[in-house]
């Protein structure tokens, strides 16, 4: 699956989501629990394949769903840059001193395992908006990759 497939896909559980606890009168605050950890795990076992073995993305005990991907998480499906004959397909638009990088097949991706930025109530809070797509649309790059550099 691509970085855009996975994001549209997830865009859209987003949604349903937060459209079901909209009609159910939820507020901000009651949104955002609601996507804490072990909520989601028993009430939307299909948000997250991870969810299936209770398994956390991010080793916090107050881990929150709601921005599963970060708004500092920037991606192109064709490649952000190239150097040394490895496309760089995503990367963090804040150097998180916490981000890593892992290759496979000649291609880089950021690896965000050890970062907790987006999932504590209060990051939640601050940069919230119903709409998942409107937090997280700088996230999709659409500029084209650098040329190729050795």
């Amino acid at each position: 699956m691509s970085y855009l497939e996975w994001f549209e896909t997830h865009a859209n559980k987003h949604h349903r989501i937060v459209q079901k606890l909209g009609a159910q009168k939820y507020t901000k605050e009651m949104i955002i629990d609601y996507f804490l950890f072990d909520n989601m795990v028993e009430k939307e076992p299909d948000f997250c394949l991870l969810y299936a073995t209770k398994q956390k993305c991010h080793p916090l005990k107050e881990l929150n769903c709601y921005l599963c991907a970060c708004p500092n998480f920037r991606f192109n499906d064709e490649g952000l840059s190239v150097e040394k004959n490895i496309t760089c397909k995503s990367q963090c638009s804040i150097h998180s001193k916490k981000s890593g990088v892992f290759v496979y097949e000649n291609v880089s991706h950021l690896d965000c395992s050890a970062c907790s930025v987006p999932h504590t109530k209060a990051y939640i809070n601050k940069h919230f908006d119903v709409e998942w797509k409107k937090i997280m649309q700088k996230c999709l790059v659409t500029s084209p990759k650098a040329e190729n550099s050795q």
